[in-house]
């Protein structure tokens, strides 16, 4: 299926925020992006192979080689930051579903790893989501859960949920504000990444180069279980229409 960068209808938006939602629930991992994919791939190693390349030409080429989006999430991207983090994508219709990608590599590296929700301006189900795991040495618990913290619209209402240990840079005050929408907004979570030496949420956040290539692996087994989808497609509501 021909797929064309969603970023050139919307001139004025970056290639993260043109990519939503794959980029609306994403996840990082602290570490060198190329001993994080290896460590990924050491998982899988038992399982169907895995396609693997590299991606040197920009974040756009690499945004779009996760495509077409799928429920199934046969392609996974990993890319360097300048900040000593890993980010992680997959080519999910509703995002990239980082969650338990995220707790095993935690775990597997000894490191932190996070989920990382924000979803844009106008979304039906708006929400803010942070969820941060580490081994016990790390101060996680038995499973790997460290830190979990949420505010969203679950279904036409909103809820409020923490768990886990506070940081010592969080804003507990506003954890107790009238509306739950208030109680964690973008703004708390930019504040909170900032603590951990993430600076934004934005193009600016990922190095594609010769030197730090995107790295992307691809199940090519699982493109033949559900329908596929251009960023178009998804962005209009195609997979969740009667027949699609």
């Amino acid at each position: 299926m021909a797929v064309r960068c969603w970023a050139s209808h919307m001139a004025d938006a970056s290639l993260f925020e043109a990519w939503s939602p794959v980029t609306q629930d994403f996840g990082l991992v602290r570490g060198d992006h190329a001993e994080v994919a290896d460590a990924y791939a050491a998982m899988f190693a038992g399982e169907p192979p895995l396609r693997r390349r590299n991606l040197a030409g920009g974040l756009a080429e690499a945004f779009e080689a996760l495509a077409p989006l799928t429920h199934a999430k046969s392609r996974r991207l990993f890319l360097a930051t300048p900040c000593g983090w890993t980010a992680f994508f997959q080519n999910g219709t509703q995002g990239s579903d980082p969650f338990l990608i995220m707790l095993r590599l935690a775990q597997r590296l000894g490191t932190i790893a996070m989920r990382v929700c924000c979803t844009p301006t106008g979304a039906r189900w708006p929400g803010v989501i942070w969820e941060v795991y580490a081994p016990p040495q790390l101060g996680g618990d038995a499973y790997g859960y460290r830190r979990s913290i949420a505010a969203s619209n679950d279904g036409g209402r909103w809820v409020f949920s923490e768990s886990g240990e506070r940081f010592a840079f969080e804003r507990p005050e506003c954890y107790a504000l009238a509306r739950k929408r208030d109680r964690f907004t973008r703004p708390m979570l930019l504040d909170y990444l900032r603590a951990f030496g993430i600076p934004e949420l934005d193009d600016d956040l990922f190095l594609v180069s010769p030197a730090t290539p995107a790295i992307l692996f691809h199940d090519a087994t699982r493109d033949r279980r559900l329908p596929e989808y251009s960023l178009e497609e998804v962005k209009r509501g195609l997979p969740w229409q009667r027949g699609a």
